[in-house]
């Protein structure tokens, strides 16, 4: 990841994967099928945000979803990845400076059936093994420009 632009807010997805791919492989999209998909893996995504009234602070609303061959696995994957985020304010990282996280609540994804999804373009979730398990965790993530 390059540093992010002088005078911009970072780009939150980049700066996740930075963060979370000493833990597992990381992306921002998943592949079209799960064949495609080696485990674990964690998929990180920017899901909104706000502008303070002053524009000096963005808050991004973020997701990661942690896959392992089993729920448990998954769920202790998930720890670290809690884990790298609160303490993500500690310090700046691959040239972003964050000012504060907190865990929310996630939202939950749309879901179609798959001969649906394809056409529609109802969700971003493809056809997963049923037996790879998932954990989502959402934060919101304030950073000023950098």
């Amino acid at each position: 990841m390059t540093g992010p632009y002088a005078g911009q807010f970072p780009d939150f997805e980049q700066f996740m994967i930075g963060l979370l791919t000493p833990i597992a492989p990381t992306v921002s999209f998943l592949p079209a099928l799960a064949n495609q998909i080696t485990l674990p893996l964690i998929w990180v995504r920017t899901t909104g945000g706000t502008l303070d009234h002053n524009a000096i602070t963005y808050q991004a609303k973020v997701q990661a979803v942690v896959f392992h061959s089993s729920r448990q696995q998954a769920q202790t994957m998930a720890i670290q990845v809690r884990d790298a985020f609160l303490n993500a304010p500690a310090a700046r990282f691959n040239g972003v400076l964050v000012d504060y996280v907190e865990e929310i609540a996630a939202t939950e994804p749309r879901f179609s059936a798959p001969n649906l999804r394809r056409s529609r373009g109802t969700s971003e979730f493809p056809d997963l093994d049923p037996l790879h398990q998932m954990v989502e965790l959402a934060f919101a993530i304030d950073a000023r420009r950098q």
